[in-house]
């Protein structure tokens, strides 16, 4: 070692029938890392190994980490003195630079082979032709960048590798770069047409199934619609390779054999059972929630029996996007633009002879396949969101077409729910459950109806609240008019007003664009501006009627905080972790996908509970109120009276948008016309009860209108009276029934709720 280089190193590889070992040297330090190995019996083996400072030696046999040395330790003899190559047998100190022995040929790569590149040598060494169909798409190469060093060995000279690999470099490059497709067709080679021991099974068996996991989790792989028919393909081979080679297992001629076992990609069990045993019934995998079984009824025992189960772990992650159009299943072509997912684990059973099953899928022997549904947390919230309908089917991949089509011919769901399918079919092959979200649509009669009645409605509350906004400030000069109350009105008239210009002005900019983007961020801050304001209103209502907190000065900085600064502080903190989400799909809106609405719907669904409850407390009050007036005066309206002062102040508390949380299907679409009709006009019931009806207003714009005319006529000598609205209207003692009256403990005077505008 130099500055942390390695100047110069070397390797020994020493193997024979019983055993061997891997040593690495490094000089400068004299270090050496030795593992020992054990070539899995007389067959064409791959080794590999490799070597860095941090993770010491590790040994690889066909793919698979067999031993390693992560310490090493030092020596002053880290191999021959004239070279750093050591291939041996160890059977003399003299066989240092050829090969004898157990070695009959090899192959040194400056990289790591992948486990398709594995499988080929290995198929070559068995004897079959490599063949690389001719393919016109522009090829996907597998790349490996480990540094590493493979050695390709054959231990038995009854298997002689084919001269056109084992000679020819060309062909080891072709291998190294073949596309994943040429891959697949040439991947489901022909074990040896002989009798396979129960032991080599399991481990061809195991072999297999981890170079299907390096496949995998390659870098080139992924989930999209473009990727699906090559891992159909693959999982075909699987099956394919799997069915040959039960059909070599040994067997029993009186007891059924069966290996089974576990791997990263799947579970397995392969079965062998003689001819007339007696089955009952047979289930895959025999424990667990997911299972596939067949009723013993099916089976014909005339004939010796074959079953292969596979329980895939992960291959249902490969299937994110299916496109209707690329299945066959009639129900879900009707909703072509909605793609399809699996929603389960992979299942498949294969018996030889074929069970004899019912054609019928209402009547007996059928195959009973149990899934559990193994959803996202977004699949999760889209199943769940009652605005959309959820499509569950019991698919297979059917390969008639020798390309891997969804299909549920032949398969129907009879159970379960969102968390579990139950399903029968009168064949055997792969099976999963394929969901497909479809969002509630109304008809375009429904949907026309309702954007008529907002597009009205809007303007109407536009026009109003204008009214609402000039009036306050017209007679925001005259006492009764210029106090708090009438100050929180005509802040939430604001907000509203703007919020609905701008939610008008939204429907012509096109999702996805930055103005799109822009009138989202408005949107959403103005209408928490008006939801907060609709919370001020509530608060000074309870302050007023039930509960008095202090006077109006010290609650002015408060309910301003409350009404601009709270929905700023949600704005910000929103758009900082999801600005993504803003006006980006359907319309300038907030994102319904990935919960970016909970910025708005969580403080909204806050404001409404709260109003609830103050409009609960107030209307006892004022219930209480109205009965005590029937005592003293003989006012029999108390339940009219009660009536009024809820109408009036449902508007401002914005009670109203429950409905919004109503109207969530196209089951409650009496909701979403009630919504679309009360929300619309919000403003127009805020100009109506709080201004063009309120006593208040009205005697403050009478009492405008004369100094105005005294005004006018220059009559400079009239002693006008300091204005009274109670006075003006004729009310000099007792108590109006349109008025009630309050104790204010800290100023030791009356509150007056005024209801005289119903």
């Amino acid at each position: 070692m130099s500055g942390g280089k390695i100047i110069s190193n070397g390797f020994s590889v020493y193997t024979n029938p019983m055993g061997g070992y891997v040593e690495f040297y490094t000089r400068g330090k004299f270090r050496r890392w030795k593992a020992k190995i054990k070539p899995p019996g007389p067959f064409w083996t791959h080794i590999l190994f490799t070597w860095t400072l941090k993770d010491g030696l590790k040994v690889y046999i066909n793919g698979t980490i067999n031993n390693s040395d992560a310490v090493g330790d030092e020596s002053q003899n880290y191999g021959d003195a004239y070279t750093d190559l050591v291939i041996g047998t160890g059977n003399s100190q003299f066989n240092g630079r050829y090969v004898t022995g157990a070695f009959d040929e090899f192959v040194i790569w400056e990289r790591a082979l992948s486990p398709m590149e594995i499988w080929l040598y290995y198929k070559a060494a068995t004897g079959d032709d490599v063949v690389f169909p001719p393919t016109t798409e522009s090829p996907t190469y597998i790349r490996t960048t480990t540094d590493a060093i493979g050695l390709q060995t054959v231990t038995s000279p009854s298997h002689p590798v084919l001269s056109n690999l084992s000679k020819d470099v060309a062909s080891a490059e072709a291998a190294a770069t073949m596309p994943v497709m040429s891959y697949l067709h040439s991947l489901p080679f022909s074990l040896p047409n002989k009798t396979i021991p129960q032991d080599s099974a399991h481990n061809l068996t195991q072999s297999l199934l981890n170079s299907v996991d390096e496949v995998m989790s390659s870098s080139v792989w992924k989930d999209d619609e473009e990727w699906t028919p090559v891992v159909s393909g693959l999982i075909d081979t699987v099956d394919k390779v799997m069915v040959h080679m039960v059909s070599k297992l040994q067997s029993n001629p009186d007891m059924p054999v069966t290996i089974g076992g576990k791997s990263y990609v799947a579970d397995y069990s392969l079965t062998k059972i003689p001819q007339n045993y007696d089955l009952s019934a047979y289930r895959f995998p025999t424990q667990g929630k997911n299972y596939i079984s067949v009723p013993g009824e099916a089976f014909a025992m005339q004939t010796q029996t074959t079953i292969v189960g596979l329980f895939y772990h992960n291959m249902h992650n490969y299937y994110k996007q299916i496109s209707p159009l690329r299945t066959r299943i009639n129900e879900a072509v009707e909703f072509k633009d909605y793609k399809i997912q699996v929603a389960s684990y992979l299942i498949s059973l294969k018996v030889e002879p074929s069970p004899a099953l019912s054609i019928n899928l209402s009547t007996e022997p059928l195959i009973r396949i149990v899934l559990t549904h193994q959803l996202s947390k977004e699949q999760q919230l889209q199943a769940s969101n009652q605005s959309n309908k959820v499509f569950l089917y019991c698919a297979f991949l059917d390969y008639s077409s020798k390309e891997g089509v969804w299909s549920n011919k032949g398969c129907m769901r009879t159970g379960g729910n969102l968390s579990y399918s139950i399903c029968v079919c009168n064949h055997l092959t792969n099976f999963a459950i394929l969901m497909q979200v479809v969002p509630v649509e109304l008809t375009k009669s429904h949907q026309v109806a309702l954007s008529t009645i907002t597009y009205v409605g809007c303007s109407i509350s536009i026009f109003c609240l204008a009214i609402t906004l000039v009036t306050f400030a017209v007679l925001s000069s005259v006492s009764t008019i210029r106090n708090q109350r009438y100050h929180i009105h005509a802040n939430l008239s604001f907000a509203i007003l703007v919020a609905q210009i701008l939610l008008l002005i939204s429907f012509r900019f096109e999702p996805g664009t930055m103005p799109c983007k822009v009138m989202a961020v408005l949107l959403h801050f103005f209408f928490l501006c008006a939801f907060a304001w609709m919370l001020v209103e509530g608060l000074h209502l309870y302050s007023m009627v039930v509960k008095v907190f202090g006077s109006e000065g010290s609650k002015h900085f408060y309910y301003y905080g409350i009404g601009w600064g709270s929905p700023l502080v949600i704005c910000v903190v929103s758009m900082t972790s999801s600005l993504g989400s803003y006006g980006e799909v359907g319309n300038c809106w907030l994102s319904l996908q990935n919960g970016a609405i909970w910025a708005f719907v969580a403080p909204a669904l806050f404001v409404i509970m709260v109003n609830i409850g103050i409009l609960i407390a107030v209307t006892r009050i004022i219930s209480r109120i109205s009965a005590e007036n029937y005592k003293v005066h003989g006012d029999a309206n108390s339940v009219k009276l009660t009536a009024k002062a809820v109408a009036v102040l449902l508007p401002i508390l914005g009670i109203s948008w429950i409905f919004g949380v109503l109207a969530v299907n196209d089951h409650s679409l009496l909701f979403q016309y009630m919504f679309a009709a009360f929300n619309s006009l919000q403003g127009f019931f805020i100009f109506l009860f709080h201004c063009l009806l309120n006593s208040e207003v009205r005697a403050a714009f009478k009492h405008k209108t004369k100094v105005w005319s005294l005004t006018s006529s220059s009559i400079r000598n009239i002693n006008v009276k300091p204005f009274n609205s109670d006075i003006m209207n004729g009310n000099k003692g007792g108590v109006s029934p349109t008025k009630m009256h309050t104790w204010d403990k800290s100023t030791n005077s009356a509150n007056r709720i005024d209801l005289s505008a119903v």
